[in-house]
């Protein structure tokens, strides 16, 4: 077994979710992944080691999602059906205010600016632990954390007006 084998073995599972956090379907987050682990090995070269091994292959995905979002002029948008409501759960009501609840944090998400928008998806939503959301930006784990917090403040502010 090859060393790059024994890498994606290790890592695929995580950065997958991690993708399909952003990504919001199976199908491109299946692609992404396989376009993440394409550009890892040209260029395994460049890894330095300053930060993880799981938070380069995830600047990597992320980089193909944001190329693959500008080349459909879209964010990718996670529909309210895919997300799983128990049947004997809320009222017809209850899902109604949690559909409109769901819309308005995505757009709240989406018109974050930059690294706001980055940093809450990469850490709320892929899970990224600030510190290596941190070494992504090649900035302090301050930063990253004043950014995450301003970057909810936003979200909440958008959402409760």
């Amino acid at each position: 077994m090859s060393g790059f084998q024994k890498i994606y073995e290790e890592y695929a599972r995580s950065v997958y979710r991690f993708l399909l956090s952003l990504a919001g379907s199976e199908d491109l987050a299946e692609e992404l992944l396989q376009e993440t682990f394409y550009q890892a090995f040209l260029h395994i070269d460049r890894f330095e080691g300053r930060c993880d091994l799981y938070t380069w292959l995830c600047s990597i995905g992320k980089n193909a999602w944001l190329k693959e979002c500008r080349r459909n002029r879209r964010y990718s948008d996670l529909s309210y059906e895919e997300l799983s409501l128990p049947v004997t759960g809320p009222t017809l009501e209850e899902r109604a205010i949690t559909k409109d609840e769901y819309k308005r944090v995505l757009k709240a998400i989406r018109q974050l600016e930059d690294p706001y928008r980055d940093v809450f998806i990469l850490h709320a939503i892929g899970g990224v632990k600030l510190k290596e959301v941190a070494a992504i930006y090649g900035k302090s784990e301050s930063w990253a954390r004043v950014t995450y917090f301003r970057a909810k403040q936003k979200i909440t502010q958008e959402v409760c007006v």
